[in-house]
C-alpha cells in the first residue's frame, strides 16, 4: 500500500503541479463539507444573517480568478461600487487570500462580500427563492464558468450580466479553453434576455455583429479616485536615489507582457536624458527577453501594492501606455489611464481606440513621435490648468460612475441605444 506522499508524488507525475493542487484542495473541501459539522452550521447562519435583510437586488460574481489573488481591476472595482444599502454584491473567490477565518466569507466594502460558493452557493439559493429581490449573475467573458452553472442561476430566475472586456484571444486564453468561451460567449450574446456590457467600442461593434437587437451597453473601465492622490509619496530610498533630479521620468505600471512594446521603450532609453520606471507583475517572458533591462536609465521594480502605486508614480514626469497595436489592445480600455489621470499626470500612449477618445492624452503613431511628445509633455504637465483638467476627467471616469452607469442600463431593462434614440426624438 502506497503511503500520502507517494501517492500525491504519482498524481503529480501525472497530473501536474497545478492540476494536482486542485484536485487536493477539492478533496479536503468535499472532506470538510461532510465531516465538519459545527463549521457548515457557522456558515448557514452567515448566509442566515447574511440575506435577513431585504435587499432591491442582488448580484452574484460567479468567477475562478478570485479577489486578492490577481491585480484589483475592474471586476474588483466595479463590484464593490455596485453594492449599496439596497444592493447586496456576493464575488465567489475559491482562494485563502481572501479570507480572514474558517468560514470563508469576507465584508469587502458595504454590502460587497467575498465568499466561497463552493460551500455557499446551494445555501443562497434556496432561501433567495423566499425573497423578492431582483437576481442577477454578473460574469466574465474571459473566465471560464460553464453553461451549465449559468443555466443553474438562470433557472433559478437570475438575469445574465455579460461582462465583454476583452478580445477572446489565444493569447489570452488557454486552447483547452477557447472553444468552450467561444460558444458560451456567442450563446450568451443572441440570448435575448443577457445583459451584455462591453468595455471598448470594439467590443461593442462585436457584440451588434453577433446580435444586433442584444441588450448592449458600453461602459469603459475607470479609476479609483480617491486611491490615486497627486500628492501621495512612497519614501523608498532605493528607487529615489536612483531618479537623477536632471532626467525627465517616464514611468509605466501593469503587467509586463506580449502587448508592451519594448522597442518603443527601447527607442525611449536611447536618450540618456530619460530614465524610465517600470512597476508590475511578470506575465510572461517578454520583459527578460526584450532586452530593456540592460539599459542603465531603466529600473523595473516589479510588483507593488496596489494603495502604494500613486505613492511610487508621484515622481513620474509622463505616464506611458507603450502597447503594440493589436486586436488585443485596441480592444482594451486601460484602467491605467484613468488612474494617471487622476493624479494629474500627462499620458502619452501608442494608437490605441480607447485612448484616442479623449483629447487630453497624447497619441503618437511612431517611436520617434513617442519621444518626441514624452519630452514635450515632461513640461506641458507642470502646468496646474493642465493638471486639473485631467483629474477632473477621472472624476467623470470615477468606478461610482460607471456602477451608476450599469444600474441605469438594468433599470431600462437594457434598452437597445436604437430604441433610446426614437424615444428621444419623439420627446
Amino acid at each position: 500500500m502506497t503511503n500520502i506522499s507517494d501517492r500525491i508524488a504519482i498524481l503529480i507525475k501525472e497530473k501536474g503541479i497545478r492540476q494536482s493542487v486542485r484536485m487536493i484542495s477539492v478533496k479536503m473541501k468535499k472532506q470538510e463539507k461532510w465531516d465538519v459539522k459545527n463549521l457548515r452550521g457557522k456558515r448557514k447562519n452567515a448566509i442566515d444573517k447574511l440575506l435577513s435583510r431585504e435587499f432591491d437586488t442582488v448580484i452574484i460574481f460567479e468567477n475562478h480568478f478570485g479577489f486578492y489573488n490577481i491585480m484589483l481591476q475592474r471586476p474588483q472595482h466595479l463590484t464593490k461600487k455596485l453594492a449599496d444599502e439596497r444592493t447586496l454584491v456576493l464575488y465567489n473567490s475559491y482562494y485563502d487570500v481572501d479570507y480572514k477565518n474558517p468560514s470563508r466569507i469576507t465584508r469587502v466594502a458595504g454590502n460587497c462580500f467575498v465568499l466561497d460558493l463552493y460551500y455557499y452557493r446551494n445555501e443562497i439559493l434556496r432561501q433567495l427563492r423566499q425573497k423578492r429581490a431582483d437576481r442577477y449573475l454578473m460574469v466574465y467573458s474571459t473566465d471560464t464558468v460553464p453553461m451549465s452553472r449559468i443555466r443553474q442561476y438562470q433557472q433559478e430566475g437570475f438575469k445574465i450580466l455579460y461582462e465583454y472586456v476583452d478580445d477572446i484571444n489565444p493569447d489570452l486564453i488557454a486552447p483547452g479553453r477557447l472553444d468552450m468561451i467561444l460558444e458560451r460567449h456567442e450563446s450568451l450574446i443572441k440570448d435575448p434576455a443577457t445583459y451584455v456590457i462591453a468595455t471598448a467600442t470594439r467590443l461593442y461593434e462585436n457584440v451588434r455583429k453577433i446580435n444586433p437587437a442584444a441588450k448592449a451597453a458600453l461602459i469603459s473601465n475607470g479609476a479609483e479616485c480617491e486611491k490615486f492622490p497627486p500628492d501621495q509619496k512612497t519614501g523608498e530610498k532605493e528607487y529615489l536615489s536612483w531618479l537623477r533630479p536632471d532626467s525627465v521620468k517616464a514611468g509605466y505600471y501593469g503587467a509586463m507582457a506580449s502587448w508592451v512594446d519594448y522597442d518603443l521603450l527601447k527607442a525611449l532609453a536611447d536618450h540618456p536624458e530619460i530614465q524610465i520606471i517600470l512597476i508590475g507583475i511578470e506575465h510572461d517572458a517578454s520583459l527578460q527577453e526584450s532586452g530593456i533591462l540592460e539599459y542603465k536609465n531603466v529600473r523595473f521594480l516589479g510588483k507593488r501594492p496596489y494603495e502604494e502605486l500613486a505613492g511610487y508614480a508621484h515622481f513620474f514626469d509622463v505616464c506611458m501606455i507603450p502597447f503594440v497595436v493589436n486586436d488585443i489592445t485596441e480592444s482594451t480600455s486601460p484602467v491605467k489611464l484613468f488612474e494617471y489621470m487622476a493624479m494629474g499626470k500627462p499620458v502619452v500612449a501608442t494608437s490605441l481606440p480607447e485612448c484616442k477618445k479623449y483629447e487630453l492624452v497624447k497619441i503618437a503613431d511612431t517611436k520617434e513621435d513617442f519621444v518626441e511628445d514624452v519630452l514635450k509633455l515632461a513640461e506641458k504637465g507642470k502646468s496646474e490648468e493642465f493638471q486639473s483638467r485631467l483629474m477632473e476627467c477621472a472624476r467623470a471616469n470615477d468606478w461610482k460612475a460607471k456602477a451608476a452607469e450599469l444600474k441605469d442600463f438594468i433599470k431600462e431593462g437594457g434598452m437597445p441605444d436604437s430604441v433610446k434614440k426614437e424615444l428621444k426624438n419623439e420627446r
